[in-house]
């Protein structure tokens, strides 16, 4: 029996296994480069490994064969930075985390989605059958073939990391701050196994020193959504600790508990986030961008005490550390207030609503460069000009 983490890599086939850029045979160098520690330049080796196997988000056939050598790595003492490890675990396991945030990761959807592909091969062989000619045909097979081998791999990279739980388990209680978050991270996104990881959370939390790391478990207690735990997320409602405050806030909200207090809460910090130490790690570390998410989710999203607490936030982003506060913040906000469910464009800024004029003024205030794609093409469809001059016309006109 050997200790080496990398036993067994030569045993794949990756030459025959596919990632993001084709064939994944170069998946073991990058691998034994991290088991070396080679950390230098702006793209080491783990950077360019998740840009391979979980390009954007997306996880390729070659990503669940990564997860072994990714965990013996992970629990190995003597290995470099192994929060790096965790997360790549991680987005293996669920792709980019902004996508399921605030409300969890469902993997039952990926399953039925699996399901359905593989009911349907009878209607794909009919219309690949039904192509015009054989290139068509060729072309057709092809695509059917490889949205199946994508379904699959999604389903499989989530359930070989969720087998991994148990053994990754130990490092909530590493000497490493920024490993113990990565960890109450991970098992954030497992629901199916909340019975086991609900337990352990709530443990980590008590034991937890640091205020963004225990952050972190209380927001991955609400996250797998499991009501027993809200009794326990609560009693952190009105902890000293604005980070506990927060991540007490924004469990219950995916808990669906919205009263006054964390309404409250989420008020605050959405205002005046907490400075990001690197040990809170949902959504890059952006406290104020999850407190609007979690925000937006309550009754009291559009009233004017939370618009200008968001707006509020917003004017005291500056520099590119708060790029995340700055980016989530201005996401959630634009389109919450500007819904794509409106009947017909308004005639002049007057017609708008209070939280809407107070947006735009903002807007009208400031720099135009920086905001949000999805942000500002929710003022577009409601016909409001994005220009800043004629931003700023529009609004002066009232």
């Amino acid at each position: 029996m050997t200790n080496d983490p990398l036993a067994g890599l030569d045993d794949v086939p990756w030459a025959e296994l596919r990632h993001s850029y084709g064939r994944a045979d170069d998946v073991p160098g990058l691998l034994r480069a991290m088991r070396a520690g080679d950390s230098e330049g702006p793209y080491p080796p783990s950077t360019r490994l998740a840009n391979h196997v979980v390009h954007q988000g997306t996880r390729s056939q070659a990503a669940a064969h990564t997860v072994p050598f990714l965990v013996r790595m992970a629990l190995d003492p003597e290995q470099a930075h192994r929060h790096r490890l965790v997360a790549l675990l991680t987005a293996i396991a669920i792709g980019l985390d902004n996508n399921h945030l605030p409300n969890g990761y469902h993997p039952r959807e990926d399953r039925d989605c699996l399901d359905s592909l593989r009911g349907e091969a009878d209607e794909q062989a009919r219309w690949i059958a039904e192509a015009a000619d054989d290139e068509e045909r060729e072309e057709r097979a092809a695509m059917c073939e490889q949205v199946l081998v994508d379904a699959e791999a999604v389903v499989l990279s989530y359930d070989t990391v969720r087998k991994a739980l148990p053994a990754l388990a130990a490092l909530l209680t590493s000497d490493s701050p920024e490993l113990r978050a990565g960890t109450a991270n991970l098992f954030a996104w497992f629901p199916e196994s909340a019975a086991t990881s609900v337990p352990r959370l709530k443990a980590f939390v008590t034991a937890e020193a640091s205020p963004g790391a225990a952050a972190t478990g209380l927001v991955a207690l609400g996250l797998l959504g499991d009501p027993t735990a809200a009794p326990f997320v609560e009693s952190h409602l009105d902890s000293p600790a604005v980070e506990l405050r927060w991540a007490s806030a924004f469990a219950l909200i995916r808990l669906g508990i919205t009263g006054p207090p964390v309404v409250d809460a989420l008020v605050e910090v959405v205002a005046r986030p907490p400075e990001s130490t690197g040990t809170m790690t949902f959504l890059s570390g952006s406290y104020g961008g999850l407190a609007a998410m979690a925000l937006a989710e309550t009754p009291e999203a559009t009233t004017p005490r939370a618009v200008e607490a968001m707006l509020a936030g917003l004017a005291d982003c500056k520099g590119a550390e708060r790029y995340h506060d700055r980016y989530y913040t201005a996401s959630r906000l634009f389109t919450l207030v500007f819904p794509d469910t409106h009947a017909a464009a308004p005639r002049s800024f007057a017609d708008l609503n209070d939280a809407q004029q107070r947006v735009l003024r903002f807007l009208a205030a400031r720099h135009s460069d920086g905001w949000p794609t999805d942000g500002m093409d929710a003022l577009r469809h409601w016909k409001v000009p994005t220009d800043h001059s004629d931003l700023r016309a529009y609004v002066g006109s009232a």
